[in-house]
């Protein structure tokens, strides 16, 4: 592999040099991403570079800043999340951050059946040391109070 001159090589050595170095390791990583077309070969870019990174420089685990636009960008990429605006320039992290935690909190419509599959998966699973008949008992005169 020729890691050492790759657009991810510099932002991970960059990230490991000085934690203010967290927009520019950011900005070339997102740029790597974009030119990929799955998070899966991405995935593997970033997997190499860290191997090689590890090993170079005798690090357990890669800088904070790396591993922060890591996160992000390929939440984005499996939430598949585009990386650029309308006028071709990448995302900012913030903005993807925001969007991702847009994404996974939207409201998903439940149906009765579905919800009510929901509470007896639950009642199916009582743990040992919970009495399973109270419990029961206790939805059972709880449902009689709902009318």
């Amino acid at each position: 592999m020729e890691a050492p001159m790759s657009t991810l090589y510099a932002a991970a050595t960059e990230s490991l040099v000085s934690e203010a170095s967290a927009t520019s390791t950011f900005e070339k990583m997102i740029a790597v991403a974009y030119t990929h077309s799955t998070s899966e070969t991405f995935h593997k870019e970033l997997k190499d570079t860290e191997r090689l990174i590890k090993k170079e420089f005798e690090v357990s685990s890669m800088p904070g800043p790396w591993r922060s636009a890591k996160s992000v960008i390929e939440g984005a990429m499996k939430l598949n999340l585009s990386l650029v605006d309308d006028n071709g320039g990448f995302y900012g992290k913030t903005f993807l951050q925001n969007k991702i935690k847009e994404a996974k909190t939207e409201v998903k419509e439940l149906t009765n059946e579905d919800y009510s599959n929901k509470i007896i998966k639950l009642l199916m699973a009582i743990p040992e040391e919970l009495d399973a008949r109270t419990v029961i008992g206790n939805v059972r005169d709880f449902l009689k109070t709902v009318d």
